[in-house]
């Protein structure tokens, strides 16, 4: 068979277990190349060419996993964010592009507390796989900066992704579920999880049955890590900002959970490219 033939029965066959028509075609050519290795364009020009011995098997082992929907990110091991790859593993959530805006606004933040060169100190609170402290510590050089979760699995994530870009001198990392004392000019980042419970049955297949649920689900309405994110910060940030991602629907919560605190105020929340209120961005 040719890989055309193969690809085209993978996409068939995912198509089949519930993934979209366009994505299946588009995850049979990536299942092809990532057991050969190739770039897409090597596909391009050999996709007519018959399959090698050796091919076969491991291609169908990795078009069953997709079968099963196991997102693509899992089975390839990696997933792109602000343009750096990163390593993916059951351990983490999948990186998702909304969450870049959360970086953007990390960036606007950090260059408005003054002199680059400055004394200034970044937490990424639930740093999961590290995509954003990583991409933070490539655009801001001169800060310091902290990665905490409550996950030993995540974290070992998140180091080998720092050290695959060459950041992990400039990040520690803690194991711990909330923020450490901190000191002086401080911007907190955080992508907490915000599902609520109920909402569980609703979310594909592959959120729902193979992403970490401690990263994802925050209790029946999905504040409840919102909540404690907003009160420790409230008591720790000494001067600086916090800023967090939240969920469709949330925008009058945490708007009401913002106004209470006594030392946070709350600047701004930002749209992603949908204008679904996504960032909320507080300051001391």
């Amino acid at each position: 068979m040719t890989f055309h033939h193969h690809i085209n029965s993978a996409k068939e066959r995912l198509a089949r277990a519930g993934i979209d028509a366009g994505e299946a075609a588009l995850d049979a050519e990536l299942l092809v190349r990532q057991v050969l290795g190739w770039t897409r364009a090597q596909l391009l020009i050999a996709r007519h060419a018959p399959a090698p011995a050796g091919f076969a098997e491991p291609f169908e082992a990795l078009v069953r996993r997709r079968e099963r929907r196991e997102p693509m990110a899992y089975i390839l091991g990696h997933r792109e964010f602000w343009n750096l790859e990163f390593e993916v593993t059951p351990a983490v959530l999948t990186p998702r592009p909304e969450t870049e805006l959360l970086v953007e606004q990390a960036i606007v933040c950090a260059r408005l507390m003054g002199d680059p060169a400055s004394d200034l100190q970044i937490v990424d609170a639930g740093t999961g796989s590290g995509c954003i402290v990583v991409s933070l510590a490539r655009e801001l050089p001169h800060a310091k900066f902290l990665a905490t979760d409550v996950s030993a699995a995540a974290l070992e994530v998140a180091r080998r992704n720092a050290r695959r870009h060459a950041v992990e001198g400039r990040i520690q990392f803690i194991e711990t579920d909330g923020l450490p004392d901190l000191a002086g000019l401080t911007l907190v980042v955080s992508n907490p999880p915000y599902v609520p419970l109920k909402e569980r049955d609703t979310l594909p297949s592959e959120v729902r049955e193979y992403e970490p649920a401690s990263a994802l689900f925050a209790g029946p309405d999905g504040l409840e890590a919102i909540r404690r994110l907003l009160q420790d910060a409230n008591a720790k940030i000494p001067s600086g900002f916090l800023l967090f991602e939240f969920g469709f629907g949330q925008e009058a919560a945490v708007r009401q959970l913002s106004s209470v605190l006594d030392r946070l105020r709350l600047a701004r929340i930002v749209p992603d490219l949908q204008k679904i209120p996504r960032v909320a961005v507080l300051k001391t």
